[in-house]
């Protein structure tokens, strides 16, 4: 796998900050997936005093703006460009945020847990019609 270039991490970061916006979340709430380091690391860009910064109120008033997210995208990479250490906070974000989406996706396929089972098919299940009668009786 190629490594993934600070604009990309820089986007995913954003998107997903974006995204929280949208949905009417605050900045603590898009925090709330990362650990304390990296909240700590993230916080003083978009926060001051625990009031938003002039381009965390811009995105918040219009998430949608693309000027507004490359604005918060270029104060990450300013940051990142002065503290080149500081991106591994950003890649733990962006693992993260990864993570997320595929427990998000593979929520959304209606997957069902069976604990302490005899007979469990692990692949895919698929039949049309009656259950049942598609795979006969099954003995208890």
């Amino acid at each position: 796998m190629e490594p993934i270039t600070t604009t990309a991490l820089i986007s995913g970061v954003v998107g997903y900050l974006t995204k929280n916006l949208k949905e009417n979340k605050t900045f603590t709430d898009f925090t709330k997936d990362f650990t304390s380091a990296t909240v700590n690391w993230i916080r003083p860009l978009f926060l001051k005093d625990d009031q938003p910064k002039e381009v965390l109120e811009n995105l918040q008033q219009k998430p949608d703006s693309e000027a507004r997210q490359k604005a918060a995208e270029a104060a990450i990479a300013t940051h990142i460009e002065d503290n080149p250490t500081a991106r591994q906070w950003l890649e733990e974000m962006y693992a993260e945020i990864q993570q997320k989406k595929q427990r998000e996706k593979s929520d959304s396929k209606g997957s069902i847990l069976i604990i302490d089972s005899e007979r469990v098919n692990t692949g895919d299940l698929s039949a049309t019609g009656d259950i049942n009668q598609s795979f006969g009786d099954v003995p208890k």
